[in-house]
This record gives C-alpha cells, sequence and structure tokens, in this order.
C-alpha cells in the first residue's frame, strides 16, 4: 500500500512537471525545473539556483519540492522532467549502482569522483564539484560537556563514553558499514546506551540532559539552538555526503551560460553557513526565499 501511495504521489509530480514544459520566460529564455527533496538545505539550493539563473540569464527556474529520496528525483531526471537538482556524493552507497561498481570509503574527494563519474554515465548528468557543505552523520555533545571534558573529537569520547547515554535515530543502530557495531569497532568504545528514537525526541533529550551524545546531521539547525558541539570525525568513519548542483547535459551543452551559473554554486556555503540558513528556515520559521535572498545579497552576489 505505501509503494502504491508513493507511486500516485510521483506520478501526480511526473505530470505537473509535463504540464510546467514547453513554456518560455518573460525574456524570451526557456523555463528549467529544479528538483529538491523534503530537507531544507535542498529547498534553499533551489532558491539560490533560481534566483542566479533569473539574476544572470534570461531564463527562470520552477521548482518541485518534497520529492521523496534520490531515487525519484534520478527518475526524473532520467525522464528529462527536471533539469537540475542538489544530490550527496554519499549516494553513491545506497544500492544505486552494484557492489562492483563502487568502492565503498569515506575519503571525501574519492567518494565525490565516484558520483560524478557513476551518476554522470548513467543518468548523462554532470555533477558539479561541492558546493561546500556537507550533510551527514556525526556526534553531538552538549558545548558544557565538551569544554568540561575538553573533548574535540569523536576519540576524545573514549574514556567518557561508557557513562554517557547516546540518542540517535531508529536506522543507525541496524546500518552495516556506518551503523553502530562498526563505530564501536572503529573507535573502540562503547556507549553505555544507545536508543533508538525518532530525531525530534533526540534533540529534545539533549536539550533536557536525558541524553548525553547524539547522532546529528551537519547541517541540523537543532545544533545551533541546543548549543552543541559536533565533534570531528578524526577516524574518517562516516561517508561523507557532499552536497553538489546536478544537471542534465543536454541543457548545459545548449546552454552553456546556465552551466556558468551553475558552476558559480562551487564552494559557495560552506557547512557552518547551511547551518545558519536551516536554522533561518526550521528554527525560526521563515521562508527559504527570503533567507537564500538574504544570503546572496551578504556575498554581495545578488543586488
Amino acid at each position: 500500500m505505501k509503494k502504491m501511495v508513493v507511486g500516485i504521489v510521483f506520478a501526480c509530480l511526473v505530470l505537473l512537471l509535463a504540464a510546467c514544459g514547453n513554456q518560455t520566460s518573460e525574456e524570451g529564455g526557456e523555463i528549467f525545473n529544479y528538483g529538491a527533496q523534503k530537507n531544507t538545505d535542498a529547498k534553499i539550493m533551489g532558491q539560490i539556483v533560481t534566483m542566479m539563473m533569473e539574476d544572470q540569464t534570461i531564463h527562470e527556474v520552477e521548482m518541485t519540492e518534497d520529492l521523496p529520496a534520490s531515487p525519484q528525483v534520478m527518475s526524473a531526471i532520467d525522464q528529462e522532467e527536471l533539469d537540475f537538482a542538489t544530490l550527496y556524493s554519499g549516494e553513491v552507497y545506497n544500492n544505486h549502482f552494484d557492489e562492483e561498481q563502487v568502492e565503498y570509503s569515506t575519503d571525501g574527494e574519492k567518494t565525490i569522483e565516484q558520483a560524478q563519474e557513476l551518476f554522470g554515465e548513467t543518468y548523462d548528468i554532470k555533477w558539479y564539484d561541492s558546493i561546500g557543505f556537507r550533510n551527514q552523520y556525526s556526534i553531538a555533545i552538549s558545548n558544557n560537556l565538551a569544554k568540561e571534558k575538553n573533548i574535540e573529537m569523536m576519540s576524545d569520547l573514549e574514556p567518557y563514553a561508557g557513562n554517557l547515554i547516546l540518542g540517535t535515530d531508529n536506522s543507525w543502530i541496524e546500518r552495516a558499514n556506518d551503523g553502530y557495531d562498526a563505530y564501536q569497532e572503529t573507535y573502540g568504545y562503547s556507549f553505555s546506551e544507545a536508543n533508538g528514537m525518532d530525531v525530534a525526541l533526540m534533540y529534545e533529550g539533549i536539550n533536557s540532559g536525558e541524553l548525553d551524545a547524539v547522532t546529528a546531521y551537519t547541517v541540523d539547525p537543532q545544533i545551533l539552538e541546543y548549543d552543541l558541539q559536533l565533534l570531528e570525525d578524526d577516524m574518517q568513519f562516516f561517508p561523507p555526503y557532499d552536497a553538489s548542483i546536478v544537471a542534465r547535459n543536454d541543457v548545459i551543452d545548449a546552454y552553456p551560460e546556465v552551466s556558468e551559473v551553475l558552476d558559480s554554486t562551487v564552494g559557495m556555503v560552506s557547512t557552518e553557513e547551511m547551518m545558519e540558513l536551516m536554522h533561518e528556515v526550521d528554527i525560526k520559521d521563515r521562508g527559504t526565499k527570503e533567507v537564500a535572498k538574504e544570503f546572496l545579497q551578504e556575498k554581495g552576489l545578488l543586488e
């Protein structure tokens, strides 16, 4: 039943995208389609791409948000219903390709090179270099605990972990390559408890003192809201999820000015900057368009 519902939703999105095709912008250019998953960082990047494209070219961009997951994004790109999207290098390890095609690695450069090669060839897309931020697993503790024990890296937790309670989303406990079992083997320690729970409860737990550590994503705005400290993954355990803009090759070949705009997103937004932008949207309840515009103006990239 769940698959049927997802299929119906996706079919409606495809029909909506198809209905948007073959239009012309006010200045006589094309109207391109950008697809975003449910995560806020992808939606903010969609607004950034839209504003830069419309400021620097005669083209316009329409956004389709809340796509269920990367397979739906890739399928829409493959069917030429989407032109651009934001995707993450670590997706290359999530069963998109056969095991013999992919070499699992936690090296950031190697991972993005594999994503560029494999996704690029399979879907005939250009996978641009990293925007500059990562949205991947990490471990966070309170700033008070970090200062008290002088903890900066995940290795620094070793003397204290046996007395600490970890909160995590339910999937991390069971994950294979980058789950809790592998984490214990890599870092050589275990937490006194590792409890799977809803993400919102996880952050409420560390804010109330019921939890001592959580598995955060590196751009989570709750890190700022609850004054948490992200710990450096000094043994490179977690696979990197560097964010990049992707675009269909036939589009950027036909419109080189479009590729110039997309290429200018490389290195534009750091992990800390994206966390702050997401804090404005998710915590302060501001719109993605307003926040993205303010960011571009502060960078001097938009009047």
